[in-house]
């Protein structure tokens, strides 16, 4: 079944770009209770902080305010693409820190399929930049938590 492309009003755009953010910022949150090695907890603890700047964006879009998007940290090299490589697994009780880490790249391959997706679809609408800046960050902390986690697990390969 082929998708059908579609650019969401401006509001419905709004709500599901916070509640992916707020998702992400969850996933962070939960990750960095769990994984033990300091540089991890650091990532993650930035992560969570720059989803919680998004969302606080977006929410303001909600009354037309227009802030300018924070660079996200140091520029990462393109992805490794283990969204397509690693299984994502449900989260529950038993989650490893390695599932939650898997979890949150998937989570960021999401994000930036969706703000591409708005960016390009509403190439035209007032929010366009907004979009492809978000994409921008994502991409920037997908590529990080990637780098993250062959650090942490693919070493031994």
């Amino acid at each position: 079944m082929e998708r059908e492309e579609v650019c969401y009003t401006r509001e419905t755009a709004l709500e599901k770009a916070i509640e992916m953010e707020q998702k992400s910022f969850d996933i962070y949150r939960k990750a960095y209770q769990v994984v033990k090695k300091h540089h991890a907890k650091d990532l993650l603890k930035e992560l969570a902080l720059e989803e919680l700047e998004h969302k606080y964006t977006l929410e303001q879009a909600f009354f037309g305010e227009t802030l300018a998007l924070h660079d996200a940290g140091l520029k990462e090299g393109p992805s490794m693409k283990l969204s397509l490589l690693l299984e994502e697994r449900t989260l529950d009780e038993t989650a490893t820190p390695q599932d939650i880490m898997i979890h949150a790249i998937h989570e960021e391959k999401r994000s930036v399929d969706f703000y591409g997706k708005m960016a390009s679809q509403c190439g035209a609408a007032p929010m366009e930049q907004m979009f492809k800046k978000l994409q921008k960050d994502e991409v920037n902390h997908l590529a990080r938590l990637e780098k993250l986690y062959e650090n942490m697990y693919m070493q031994d390969m």
